[in-house]
């Protein structure tokens, strides 16, 4: 990581960061240069951009660290342009979100509910071309 980055507390630019909900439920988010988090959220209707205490709505936040050497500049370029994109529960969450801004490859679970998606989505519109 580059020396001339801040750290906020112990988060650093890129890092993934999640707090608890719902029981057993985890949120995840990407720390930016600003301080802030970057987040895939169903309750702001989108990738929405929080301050740390906002994003941790009175939680504490763990840190997950960077994922695969990304460069945090990097990831947090790919996290500005996803900014106001959709919240879908399945193939646009916030653990899709935290994977694609890391470059992560996707794991075989989302390949098989993307591949599910693209079959219904070619049926669906099938059917309103007749």
């Amino acid at each position: 990581m580059s020396k001339d980055l801040k750290t906020f507390g112990h988060f650093q630019p890129g890092d993934i960061v999640s707090i608890p909900f719902g029981g057993v439920l985890t949120h995840y988010g990407v720390v930016t240069a600003r301080g802030t988090v970057i987040s895939n959220s169903r309750k702001h209707d989108g990738v929405t951009e929080q301050s740390l205490e906002d994003f941790a709505a009175g939680r504490r936040i763990r840190r997950h660290g960077q994922a695969g050497g990304a460069d945090p500049l990097h990831v947090e370029a790919r996290a500005r342009r996803a900014l106001g994109a959709s919240y879908r529960l399945a193939g646009s969450n916030c653990g899709d979100f935290v994977g694609h801004v890391h470059r992560r490859k996707p794991t075989i679970t989302q390949v098989g509910r993307a591949s599910l998606m693209a079959l219904g989505d070619l049926i669906g519109n099938s059917r309103k071309y007749r």
